[in-house]
């Protein structure tokens, strides 16, 4: 007969098994083949219990990938999503070496050392992450995310912002011409700027509109509509600059 070969993927487990077959009690009721799964059972939980036995994972593919391995390498293609299931170690090492934020799967949260709530694995960066007695998943290496300098790459001249948990590059100031307005003539549609704070210089009137004064709306998919009476990028040059505040900022 072949030989058997146990494997459990918890200590718990391995103790039931043994205290459930294995009887203490001197009755010569434990068979070979008993004996031999708890010895491979414990030879084989040894191993799975080191962190890299089973060798780091070099994932490439895209789509929604579950973690196979405590630590897996993301290279080349960046997938849609990224989660992961309890394992032996109750730990991970996610290396996000390509230069676009990695999205979390929903549902899937880690907390960096601030116990600040994070849903990404940033680019260029290593996440470590360990199982808490709380069932959260808290990242124990020690940089947290929000320090982390996006890719520089492609974005010359560009500021480094902040929606309070993501760094990306921005341009702090748009130039907005007629040319740029939706067919209706007096909305701008800019779907970067969603949540955003602005200040609006019109250059044809050489001075500042403000919303509080009914002279310009947030749009809610981003941008913003004009109400002045009269205005018309279809029929007028119109030339804006539009100013980016922080989202924190009173007015």
């Amino acid at each position: 007969m072949p030989l058997p070969s146990q494997t459990f993927s918890t200590i718990a487990e391995l103790l039931t098994y043994i205290n459930t077959y294995v009887i203490p009690n001197g009755n010569e009721e434990i068979s070979g083949e008993i004996e031999n799964n708890v010895e491979n059972a414990v030879c084989n939980f040894i191993v799975s219990y080191t962190l890299n036995s089973g060798l780091a994972k070099i994932e490439s593919s895209g789509g929604d990938i579950v973690l196979s391995k405590p630590i897996t390498v993301i290279q080349t293609t960046v997938p849609d999503t990224l989660q992961w299931p309890d394992n032996v170690q109750n730990e991970f090492y996610i290396v996000n070496a390509t230069g676009t934020n990695i999205p979390l799967a929903p549902g899937f949260t880690y907390y960096d050392q601030n116990l600040s709530a994070r849903t990404t694995i940033p680019a260029r960066f290593v996440v470590h992450i360990a199982k808490a007695d709380n069932a959260q998943w808290i990242q124990v290496n020690n940089i947290a995310s929000s320090s982390i300098l996006p890719p520089q790459t492609g974005h010359p001249g560009e500021f480094l912002t902040s929606d309070g948990s993501n760094s990306s590059w921005t341009d702090p100031v748009l130039y907005i011409k007629s040319a740029d307005f939706d067919l209706d003539g007096i909305t701008y549609s800019d779907t970067d700027l969603v949540n955003n704070k602005f200040d609006l210089f019109f250059d044809t009137l050489g001075n500042f509109i403000y919303e509080e004064d009914g002279q310009w709306s947030y749009e809610s998919t981003g941008g913003f509509k004009i109400l002045i009476p009269g205005i018309d990028a279809n029929t007028q040059d119109l030339k804006f600059h539009l100013f980016k505040r922080g989202l924190n900022s009173n007015n």
